[in-house]
């Protein structure tokens, strides 16, 4: 039953919580409106980095395990470029709630920085937005891709209300800009305090910001490009500059295959082999196997022919059967005395 719910809740709540950050974009009644901002900023980057666990995704170096229920895609971005990643989406997390605090007056300079902080991010997102979006992947590949877009669409529509929302609430205190003897000090306090000038500074003021975040991750082992290079250096994606190794494939029609899906320390894959051109894993036992039927098609073709066929008729559907390491682990089990009958 749990998990039935939250199968449930992976599949509705973000896009009701979509469907609610769009109204409240166009709508001045904004009912609940605190719930739903707590709502898009906690299960939006949780059911995100589950979705990421659930793909499987693999780095554009590695190839794809195909057949089967193995899920065929190539990340989105680079594994090494996650520290880059999550720290640009916690500062534009941080800077969203800096600019929701209504409590507290703010100096000018505080805000402009929140929303050099949220644009920084939220250009970020639309980055992702650009790597992802493809209508051919999503036919192809597993089914939940779509949602890896809802995140970064529902953080660039808060963003654009809170924005507004904090130029309107500080339009209403009517700030005026402070006074100095020096003349230059007075020109930027009077862009600063003109309310209508905050988006635009921002955007200036989001590319330093920038190039400070990107010095302080190379003090921790990131490249100065890495935001760029997540994107580069993948495979499969609309800004992907790699080619990934050629896929290997699962042969669902046998047993000793969908066996090697099991947990390695088992089942032992040893090395990748050449099936009808192309490429699977091997075990012992699949050797053992193959090199058992050669021997009997070579010497009792008759009797190959009706080993083939009882294979190929009851093997295959429980091959559809094992879907789990669990399933494959018991099957490569019951395997072992037919495999050292073959061996004598």
């Amino acid at each position: 039953m749990f998990y039935y719910f939250l199968g449930f809740a992976l599949l509705v709540v973000p896009l009701v919580i979509t469907y609610v950050n769009i109204n409240y974009l166009f709508s001045k009644k904004r009912k609940n409106e605190r719930l739903f901002n707590i709502l898009t900023f906690t299960l939006g980057p949780a059911f995100t980095i589950i979705l990421f666990l659930v793909c499987g995704f693999k780095d554009y170096n590695q190839s794809l395990y195909l057949g089967g229920m193995d899920i065929t895609v190539h990340s989105p971005i680079a594994s090494w470029s996650y520290p880059t990643v999550l720290v640009i989406i916690l500062i534009g997390i941080l800077s969203y709630w800096l600019l929701r605090i209504k409590k507290i007056d703010l100096p000018p300079l505080i805000i402009v920085f929140a929303i050099a902080g949220t644009i920084m991010c939220s250009i970020y997102m639309v980055m992702i937005l650009i790597q992802i979006f493809s209508i051919n992947l999503w036919n192809n590949a597993f089914l939940g891709l779509p949602y890896l877009l809802l995140y970064p669409i529902n953080y660039i529509l808060c963003t654009i209300r809170a924005i507004l929302d904090v130029m309107a609430l500080y339009k209403e205190k009517k700030l005026k800009a402070k006074e100095y003897n020096n003349k230059f000090l007075n020109f930027c306090s009077k862009i600063l305090y003109n309310i209508d000038n905050w988006p635009i500074i921002g955007i200036i003021l989001s590319v330093p910001v920038t190039a400070i975040v990107m010095c302080i991750l190379v003090l921790f082992g990131q490249r100065p490009d890495e935001a760029i290079r997540a994107f580069l250096e993948t495979s499969d994606w609309n800004l992907s500059k790699m080619v990934s190794p050629p896929p290997i494939e699962y042969d669902g029609h046998y047993l000793c295959t969908v066996s090697l899906r099991g947990h390695k320390k088992l089942v032992k894959p040893i090395r990748v082999g050449i099936r009808h051109g192309k490429k699977i894993i091997v075990n012992r036992q699949l050797c053992i196997a193959n090199a058992f039927e050669d021997l009997i098609q070579e010497k009792t073709p008759k009797f190959h022919k009706l080993v083939r066929y009882i294979y190929d008729k009851y093997g295959f559907p429980l091959s559809k059967i094992i879907r789990t390491k669990f399933a494959a682990d018991i099957t490569y089990i019951f395997m072992k005395p037919l495999e050292w009958i073959f061996l004598i």
